[in-house]
């Protein structure tokens, strides 16, 4: 993406979780166990939730357990005509859609870094604490949140640093070594986000009509006339982000990937080695010269759905679906604590909602009675 203007208290992870284990078995007794008249003090009557089952001693619950639990009320199907987003934009599929069944294990949420994870370091000391967690970190746990909900395999793959390019050039080598194992591999940098963590990828690439054809789909970055030298390539064609590709497995992925690799080696691409370094790396060299062989194998979306976020004007280039916060990294985890916070307060507002006679009470009139 090239430079265009775009507009407390200590939190442990181990408490986290046991709040929202708690929270996650308490829902589900709430949701199976019958309801009985409990006593108040002034003699009316408050229904809770009791088991008449005898006290057992519970399994162990998993995170991946209650995550996929906690999103469940969300979720949507693969083949789902329409998704209306919190903005009440609906999204409706074309006719047709290919994907009707959910891929699960066939599609790997892929992470790659040369970085360490702060995050990593906290948690070895015993000071893990979310407000202070950087994007890096806040970005990864988005990513395998993400994987954990939908049952999607999930890999966070440190790499070493190239001696002689920038660290970006980790991304066609990685992702080819690990397509043999997926059907589809859905790669994201640690600062951009799925939007809306309860809409499959399935429903994504039906929305999308990602055919069997195409070995990569990607966003096309923000572009403008006023500017048309920045994010465009030597024909001033608006270039690619690399930021969310979703990487297909078929014969020409791995051919595309292998190409990609050795672009900058200057033996089939002559001047290629230019964007070893320079910005932007892999990607302008994506743009510059590979695509043009595979026109038909790559997907190029609109900017506006799957790059960009709400402050960016050119080209609308908002993120409806993915966002990349190129600029105001720190929106990653916003991103991420909006999705969460928005799982876990559904079933509150049916439980507030559910008990609405029981909790509203109409006073006739403003005096001391």
């Amino acid at each position: 993406m090239g430079i265009l203007s775009a507009k407390g208290a200590r939190s442990p992870l181990l408490a986290l979780s046991v709040f929202i284990v708690a929270f996650i078995v308490g829902f589900m007794v709430w949701q199976s166990v019958p309801r009985v008249p409990f006593p108040r003090s002034h003699g009316s009557t408050h229904h809770v939730a009791i088991s008449t089952v005898p006290e057992t001693k519970a399994a162990p619950v998993s995170m991946e357990e209650i995550m996929r639990l906690l999103f469940t009320p969300l979720k949507i199907e693969p083949d789902q005509p329409t998704f209306t987003d919190l903005n009440g934009t609906a999204h409706t599929l074309p006719p047709n859609p290919r994907y009707r069944k959910k891929l699960g294990k066939n599609v790997l949420v892929l992470d790659l870094e040369t970085r360490s994870l702060e995050s990593d370091k906290a948690w070895k000391k015993g000071i893990f604490n979310w407000m202070n967690l950087d994007h890096l970190s806040g970005g990864v746990f988005q990513h395998y949140t993400y994987a954990l909900i939908h049952n999607y395999d999930y890999k966070f793959i440190k790499a070493p640093k190239f001696w002689d390019r920038h660290s970006s050039w980790i991304k066609p080598s990685a992702i080819a070594n690990q397509l043999h194992d997926y059907e589809f591999i859905v790669f994201l940098d640690a600062d951009a986000a799925v939007h809306n963590m309860h809409l499959p990828i399935e429903w994504l690439m039906n929305y999308w009509d990602v055919e069997p054809k195409h070995s990569i789909t990607m966003a096309k970055d923000p572009w403008e006339p006023e500017h048309p030298e920045i994010n465009s390539d030597r024909f001033n064609r608006t270039l690619t982000n690399t930021g969310f590709m979703i990487i297909q497995n078929n014969p020409t992925a791995h051919e595309i990937l292998k190409a990609w690799h050795e672009c900058p080696d200057d033996t089939r691409y002559v001047g290629c080695s230019k964007w070893k370094k320079p910005r932007f790396h892999e990607q302008s060299a994506f743009g510059e010269f590979i695509r043009y062989d595979y026109e038909d194998n790559i997907k190029e979306l609109e900017c506006k759905e799957a790059n960009g976020a709400p402050d960016v004007e050119v080209s609308d280039c908002k993120g409806t679906f993915i966002r990349h916060y190129w600029f105001e990294k720190h929106n990653v985890k916003l991103d991420f604590q909006e999705n969460m916070m928005q799982a876990i307060t559904v079933p509150f507002q049916r439980t507030f909602m559910d008990n609405w006679p029981r909790v509203i009470y109409t006073q006739d009139s403003n005096k001391i009675i």
